[in-house]
């Protein structure tokens, strides 16, 4: 009788040891993904102040900024990518870089609270916090060197080419289909000015006076790349270019065109962002059909190699 209850509790042992053990190893094989980024150190740091922000962290603070977190995870990661080598490459061999001189504006885990509620921040720190730890310490670079690694929200079907933007051949920006981008609910935004805001707004910025009633006779885009994004817009004698263009109108993208619309302007833009190098909705598209971010990567720019900081 003795024995036979000895029996049955090594199987009870069993039964319940096993299944623990099985998880420890497998919390162990899964180390890289519970990296503490508080306190992990890069070796690169952000100036904020008084304070160094170790570059990992600094990521945590500006990936919800700079792309949808309720996009796929690959698209996050690829985005974290995109990022963490637009720092580094700004950095130059210093590995530190002022905050200030950063086109990136950071919310900490607080302020991202406040703005999103408990519930909300919960699902999208845990995501950011995947995007940046699976991608720890991973840029691109081109024959060794870290690309300018542009990147837009919504692109009109293709990306731009660098060579027909700058001027300059720039090998790894060329362009890509991304067709799902056109069926995005954002592609498409109106919005319509009168010449008289124009006039001010031009006035305001360029400090030259124009007249209403020319600028009626005289406004149209001078310039423009072959898939609609301008350079150029000829306003009476004011040559104003197409970026500067959209952000004075604030505007989704400097892919637009101008129609007279009941005595005003109406101003149709398409796309979102410059339409260089990655598209956040292409990325997101991809990653639904299974791309890995690396594979997003590797098409939206050409010959690219994505490598570890410290290789």
């Amino acid at each position: 009788m003795r024995g036979k209850m000895s029996y049955v509790f090594f199987l009870l042992f069993l039964f319940v040891t096993i299944p623990y053990l099985t998880t420890v190893f497998m919390t162990k094989g899964n180390e890289k993904s519970e990296t503490n980024l508080d306190r992990y150190d890069s070796g690169y740091k952000i100036i904020s102040g008084q304070k160094e922000i170790d570059l990992e962290q600094f990521l945590l603070w500006i990936l919800p900024g700079q792309i949808s977190m309720n996009y796929e995870e690959e698209a996050l990661k690829a985005q974290a990518v995109i990022l963490r080598t637009d720092l580094v490459r700004r950095m130059g061999t210093s590995k530190k870089i002022n905050e200030n001189k950063l086109p990136y504006r950071k919310q900490t885990d607080q302020e991202l609270r406040e703005a999103l509620g408990n519930k909300k921040y919960v699902r999208v720190d845990q995501k950011r916090r995947r995007a940046v730890s699976d991608t720890l310490g991973k840029v691109m670079v081109y024959k060794n060197d870290y690309i300018e690694p542009y990147f837009h929200g919504i692109s009109v079907g293709t990306t731009l080419g660098g060579e027909e933007w700058f001027g300059t051949k720039i090998p790894y920006l060329k362009e890509k289909e991304s067709l799902y981008d056109v069926e995005a609910q954002d592609y498409m935004s109106v919005k319509i000015v009168t010449y008289a805001e124009i006039v001010r707004t031009i006035k305001k910025n360029k400090n030259i006076d124009l007249k209403e009633e020319r600028l009626k006779k005289n406004l149209k885009i001078r310039r423009m790349t072959k898939n609609g994004y301008v350079k150029q817009v000829q306003a009476d004698s004011v040559v104003v270019s197409g970026e500067s263009w959209a952000e004075w109108f604030h505007l989704a993208s400097n892919n637009f065109y101008l129609e007279s619309y009941e005595g005003k302007i109406r101003i149709v833009c398409l796309g979102k962002g410059n339409g260089l190098g990655m598209s956040q909705y292409g990325a997101y598209q991809m990653a639904k059909k299974g791309k890995s971010y690396s594979s997003i990567l590797k098409y939206f720019y050409s010959g690219i190699k994505i490598k570890k900081l410290h290789e």
